[in-house]
């Protein structure tokens, strides 16, 4: 990594050095949350803006040299991520297809985004030094449905580029089609009229399964990608782990299918989405590290208590 930070310290604006700085701390804590590889995702955040400072006919020359589309000539706001995943390549000797990938779209994405591609788009947006109206709201989103994270961003980016009558990329046309569509299945899976009724057999498992601090939090009024929350904590690695299969299980019984699975029990943080419900399993360090009650503290939040 030395190397890396030297370039980007002899290269790069020292503002940029600070947003840089602050994309791998956010795809860290991203990676350890979604189950990626830390280091890869460390890696791929120090690579990603390495090519910002190259402008004019430099930028121009490079853009022809790669053979890239004319619509990148002259936009160093486009053509530096492809201007560094090449560079990476060849002056970092860079081997790993999904670094690359992740550098190359950090700022368009793409449709079948991998989740470290999804990491550094995302931590690209929400780095501690960003600051714009919504930006807390995204950090917050981010840590609970990557997906939606992304499809917000990317809709926030598309509107600001139409207000300034300037060129979309057509990946970031491609994967916002790409992302609603996931969202729209996401929902179709499973069509229950009383989605407060999942969200309370969720609990209710849970509870005979010996978790504890069950609530559930109703963001129906606030968010557009579920209608409620169930969080509960495990004692223990292997708790969080056997609660989150008895869960499965035991939804698959009443025919509930789970549309996804994410994070790792090491990691003290299973995300398990069930349509409109997403349920959250949490180390007790873990929960109290992410304060998702606090996040959604102006939502109703009941606490579970067995035959209520």
């Amino acid at each position: 990594m030395d190397s890396i930070e030297s370039y980007l310290k002899n290269n790069l604006k020292p503002k940029r050095v600070v947003h840089t700085y602050g994309v791998r701390d956010m795809a860290v804590e991203l990676a350890k949350r979604y189950g990626e590889d830390p280091k890869k995702a460390e890696k791929a955040a120090l690579y990603h803006d390495m090519c910002k400072y190259v402008e004019g006919e430099e930028l121009d020359k490079r853009v022809r040299e790669l053979k890239l589309s004319r619509h990148y000539l002259g936009n160093s706001a486009l053509a530096h991520s492809k201007l560094a995943a090449a560079l990476i390549q060849e002056e970092f000797g860079e081997k790993d297809p999904d670094i690359i990938n992740a550098v190359s779209f950090h700022t368009t994405g793409r449709p079948n985004m991998s989740m470290l591609e999804k990491i550094i788009y995302i931590a690209d947006a929400i780095e501690p030094s960003r600051k714009y109206p919504g930006v807390e709201e995204l950090r917050a989103l981010a840590f609970e449905d990557i997906d939606e994270a992304c499809l917000v961003c990317m809709k926030n980016t598309r509107q600001r580029i139409k207000g300034a009558k300037q060129h979309m990329d057509r990946d970031t046309d491609a994967a916002i089609a790409y992302f609603e569509s996931i969202k729209e299945n996401r929902r179709d899976f499973m069509d229950f009229e009383n989605t407060k009724a999942i969200a309370e057999l969720g609990a209710k498992i849970l509870d005979e399964k010996k978790a504890h601090d069950i609530v559930i939090i109703d963001i129906s009024p606030k968010a557009s990608f579920a209608d409620y929350f169930v969080l509960a904590s495990g004692g223990s690695e292997r708790q969080i782990g056997a609660l989150a299969d008895e869960l499965e299980d035991g939804f698959a019984k009443e025919g509930i299918i789970s549309g996804g699975k994410e994070g790792l029990k090491e990691s003290g943080w299973i995300l398990m989405d069930f349509g409109d419900v997403i349920v959250n399993i949490f180390s007790d360090e873990m929960r109290s590290k992410y304060s998702i009650e606090k996040i959604w503290g102006d939502c109703e939040i009941t606490e579970y208590v067995e035959g209520k």
